[in-house]
């Protein structure tokens, strides 16, 4: 025989032949399962994340974390926006028989709405359906601090002159 014939004849024949002489082969093993418990230990605790906030919230909602004193910075605020945009003070910003000339802030001029702004509250004091606290508004540029009255009635928390 020839050295010719022990080679193959044509290109494909060889390239086979020295591709699967030079690679060798690397058993994979397909036999193991894969687990969901990772993805399913995942999701409970999530799962368990959310319940813990849903009942967080039910038990301390958000409306029982705002203080009294809160509660009359509200007022005030309402009783300073309402005066600075010439508003009628109805008994959800003042209480019943509010006395304009007894109001805890003296506006001069009644030809424009005021440059009015309230500033803070300090110094709460609640007793009961009664309180006081120290207010400060600006008007005109200028701070004026006072000692308002105020008294909780059905909608919450209202100015009064006295």
């Amino acid at each position: 025989m020839s050295e010719r014939s022990e080679r193959p004849e044509n290109s494909a024949e060889r390239s086979e032949h020295t591709a699967g002489e030079d690679e060798q082969s690397i058993p994979i093993d397909q036999t193991g399962t894969r687990s969901m418990l990772p993805f399913l230990a995942a999701a409970g605790i999530i799962a368990l994340v959310v319940l813990g906030i849903v009942i967080a919230g039910l038990v301390s909602p958000a409306e029982k974390n705002v203080t009294d004193s809160d509660r009359l910075a509200v007022a005030a605020r309402n009783l300073v926006g309402a005066l600075a945009a010439d508003d009628p003070l109805g008994d959800r910003i003042v209480c019943a028989g509010f006395d304009n000339d007894r109001s805890p802030v003296r506006i001069e001029s009644e030809d424009a709405a005021p440059a009015l702004e309230f500033v803070r509250l300090t110094d709460a004091r609640v007793d009961g359906d009664r309180a006081t606290a120290t207010v400060t508004v600006r008007l005109d540029g200028t701070e004026n601090t006072s000692t308002w009255n105020f008294t909780r009635g059905g909608n919450g928390w209202v100015v009064c002159d006295r």
